[in-house]
Parts: C-alpha cells; structure tokens; sequence
C-alpha cells in the first residue's frame, strides 16, 4: 500500500527526517515510535503532502505521489487525524461528518424537508444513513445535534475520526490519536482500530505502549530522523538500541522528587475556590467544586474526560465565565473574570492545545510574553535566562517557528512563555499529552523546580505515573463534583485504589450525594 524510497526533509539547515526508507502492505497496522522530535509526525505530513521531501520517492498502492497535492491523495485514499483535534467547533457533529461524506452536497441537509424534490430526499437520506453510520462506528450518534465546541475533548477526537473514517479512507494516518484520552477511551480506540476492515491499512503514531503493542502488526522505531529498527512488536521490546533510545521510560527511576516548601497549614492557601459552578449553553459542568492550592504545592486534579477538568481551570483562568466567579481568590483578591486581567494578578495558563502561535519564532513568544504588562512595583521573578537553564533546548532553537518544533519542544515553549509573565499559579492542562516518556520525565522534574520557587500549580492529568512524582495532593472530578480528595500517597493505596479505579473508568460510579 504505501513505499517510503530515501525520504529525507530538511528545514534550513535541520535535517528532520534523514534517508527513510519503508514499505507497508496492504491491511498492515503499523506503528512509528521515537521521542519527540524523532520525525514521527513528518513522516505523517510528507505522507499526506502537507510538506513535500527534499528528496526521495513516496508511492501509494503502485502510484507515485511524491508532489501530487493533498486533495489529490485524499481522493486517493488517504485520510489523516492530526495531534490536536482538527474539527469544525461551530458546526454540529453530524454537520462535521456530512463535510467528509460528500462535501459539494453537505448543505442538503439542512434545508426545510418540504422544499427537497423527490431526488434530493433519497440522497439526503442517504446522507443522513452514512453520516448516522460513522457516528455510530465511533459511540457519538445520540450527539449528532450538539455542536462540536460542546464535546469534551476525548468526544472530539473520537468525531475527528469518525469524521475520517465516513470518508472510507484506504490509508488511515493516526497522530497521537490516544492524546488526552482516559484509559476507558484508550480501550474504545484500540478495539476501534483492531476491528477495522482488513483491507485498511493503518500507520499509526502514538506514546502509549500498551495501545501500540495491542494493534500494531509492525513497528518502527525513528531517532532524531534515523532509522532504528523495523519489526514486530515483540522484536521491537528486545531490541537494544531501540531499548536505549526510547523505551527507557519504563526501566529508568524516575527523577527524584524537588524539595519544596509548601506554606504554612495555619494560613490562608494561595487560591482558594469554594463551591464553583460552570454551565455550557446551560448544561451544568461544575456542580460545586471545592478547590485550595498552597504557594509551592502541586495539586492534580483526575477524572475521565468531559467530568470538567478542563473547565475548571478555564474557569480560574478567566477563559471560562463562571455562575460564581466571586468565590475564586488569589491570596484574598476575587481573580477577575476577565482573563488579561487574571493575568495580571497571577494567573498563568498553559491549555492543552497549548496555543502557540505556528507561524512566529521562539524568539518572538518568550519576547512577547515578557513584554506584558504587570502591576506597578511588581517583580519580574522568571527571565529569559531562567527559562534557557529550565529548557536549553529553547536556546537552540530560538530562531525556528513553533510549527516546526517537536511536541515536547512545544510543550517547553508554552510553559515557559507562561512563566515570563510572572505567576503566582501556573494551571497546566494535560501537559504531557503527546510526550515520549523520557520527555515526561524531564518535565516532571522542571515542574517541581518551578514549585520550589513558590509558585502553586494546579494541573489537569491522565498519566498517573506523572502525578505520583510530581503532586503533593490530588482530587478527583466525577459528575461536575470532587468525588475523591487524598495525598499523591494515596494512589497506591489498596485502600483508595479500587474507588480511584472505578473514578477513571474502569467501572461506572454514581454520582455523590
């Protein structure tokens, strides 16, 4: 089905893919690993023709397709999903389908059934028949009314691929498809992508193992844009240099913990929410939530997608109107609505999506989040230099856009445009979506160095592992309210383990009462 000859790309003078050469039959599940900026996603990109190699062939069941364009490939069979989800907010969810299933007609339907000729009421059906068909292939046919903006974020990736799927692609290219996802969901995907037809081949990328070495028929394994290994999964595991390049995460301790001082018991925390509510279109969210973060502590907050972890930091942000937005307090002072002026108090946010700007330099964020404004008399605490120390990877590449950095080389760069502006609480929404488990390690221990200089971090998180080295406390959101609240000790707890497990998906639980 697919045939990599001698693909390199080049930007400038980086080489981020060197010399690839690879073959994939037809029906094949093959999964590409390596840490971040190993080239995974370039060689996605060049597959899909949103970039073009600076040299090589790329042929596609027989036909070369090295400079033909993306729609050209799409209408021969390639379909893709990126590292973020890439769907229409606006639109509903049947109406992002409809787009995949027969762009030139989508608009059918939506006009008034008694004006549709007879002809145009059979292909609307139709229409409706496929659309019904995708939605229900990947569980999100009872919310084909909602629009898309209200899905959680682990709804929305599930429609980005149900919108792929309704295409009937041949050549399925996976991004991080599992990114964000909590362990129930990474289960859905599996079985989602073991059980597609035979005939569709599947290259698949992504940094849960368990997901990879359950639907993979082959793997192959890139470093820093080198060819390692190709083989089965199980050949992959035992492979030395692939072993000492990538799957470290597993055999290495992980970094010891900072040491931190957290403020005093007997005073007040450095943000304190109490009893917060949010709505979305009147649909309640945040049903009461209970929240305190300490200066230099670090709280997780846990629970399966769409229970309002993202909401809730959005919320403290300014990012999200609350209904009591009075209750939220930063060292006593209300934290406005108003998300610049949060901003101004203290109150810095790194988003899952992360938010950068593609087009512009690293140079060019770091600059301009040092340049906001901050309250008379205050002090700048975080400079330019105290992120280089904190990420050097940033100094080197101070010049490249941050279209072209690696998922942790993104990362990196949006936590530290969030320290230049000088916080006092860092909220990080799933920051290790997308990361190797070298790179979640490392990010672990520059958490913890950014506690230890007193800022309080509050953080949305599925990896555990992540969450066990790094917080002090952790809660647990389940149906809008703190189902479960227990020092980071407790996730290892037999005591607590079965209430946590069922809290994250593994059995249904009720809501409090």
């Amino acid at each position: 089905m697919l045939e990599l000859h001698g693909v390199t790309r080049r930007y400038g003078g980086l080489t981020a893919l060197s010399d690839l050469t690879l073959t994939i039959p037809t029906g094949y599940r093959h999964a590409l690993i390596g840490t971040n900026g190993a080239g995974k996603t370039t060689v996605v990109n060049l597959i899909a023709g949103t970039i073009r190699p600076s040299s090589g062939r790329i042929v596609l069941d027989g036909r070369t397709i090295t400079h033909t364009g993306v729609t050209r490939r799409a209408r021969h069979g390639i379909g893709r999903t990126w590292q973020h989800p890439a769907i229409l907010r606006p639109l509903t969810v049947a109406e992002n389908v409809a787009l995949a299933v027969t762009p030139s007609t989508a608009p059918s339907i939506l006009p008034a059934w008694t004006k549709l000729t007879t002809a145009a009421r059979v292909r609307r059906h139709q229409l409706r028949d496929r659309v019904a068909a995708a939605l229900d292939r990947v569980g999100l046919l009872a919310d084909a009314d909602r629009t898309a903006g209200e899905l959680s974020y682990g709804q929305q990736r599930f429609l980005e691929l149900g919108v792929v799927l309704a295409a009937n692609p041949r050549l399925l290219l996976l991004d991080e498809p599992s990114a964000g996802l909590d362990p129930h969901d990474v289960d859905r995907l599996g079985d989602l992508i073991t059980n597609l037809p035979a005939d569709v081949t599947v290259l698949l990328i992504d940094h849960r193992l368990d997901l990879i070495w359950r639907t993979a028929t082959t793997v192959t394994a890139l470093d820093q844009g080198h060819h390692l290994a190709t083989g089965t999964p199980a050949q992959i595991r035992a492979n030395d240099e692939v072993q000492r390049a990538y799957l470290t995460g597993g055999t290495t301790p992980p970094p010891a913990r900072v040491a931190r001082t957290v403020r005093a018991a007997d005073c007040s925390p450095l943000l304190r929410v109490d009893a917060l509510r949010a709505d979305y279109d009147g649909a309640p969210v945040l049903r009461g939530v209970d929240v305190h973060v300490d200066a230099g502590e670090v709280v997780a907050v846990l629970g399966r997608n769409g229970t309002g972890k993202s909401t809730l930091l959005s919320s403290i942000a300014g990012l999200h109107r609350s209904a009591t937005a009075d209750r939220m307090l930063l060292d006593g002072v209300v934290v406005p609505t108003d998300p610049y002026r949060a901003a101004a108090l203290g109150v810095a946010v790194v988003p899952q999506t992360r938010r950068l700007f593609t087009g512009l330099t690293v140079q060019d964020h770091l600059r301009g989040a040092a340049a906001v404004a901050r309250p008379a008399g205050t002090r700048q605490r975080w400079t330019t230099g105290d992120v280089f120390t904190l990420f050097p990877r940033l100094r080197e590449r101070l010049h490249h856009r941050a279209g072209q950095l690696s998922g942790g080389e993104q990362q990196m760069l949006a936590v530290a445009r969030a320290l230049l502006i000088n916080p006092r609480l860092l909220l990080l929404d799933e920051p290790t979506e997308g990361l190797a488990p070298a790179v979640i390690d490392a990010l672990a221990a520059t958490v913890g160095v950014i506690a230890a200089r007193g800022v309080g971090i509050l953080l949305a998180e599925q990896h555990l592992q992540f969450v066990a080295q790094l917080a002090d406390r952790f809660v647990v959101l389940e149906h809008g309210y703190i189902a479960m609240t227990a020092p980071v000790a407790g996730l290892g707890d037999p005591a607590h383990r079965g209430r946590l497990d069922a809290l994250l998906g593994v059995q249904p639980v009720g809501s409090p009462t």
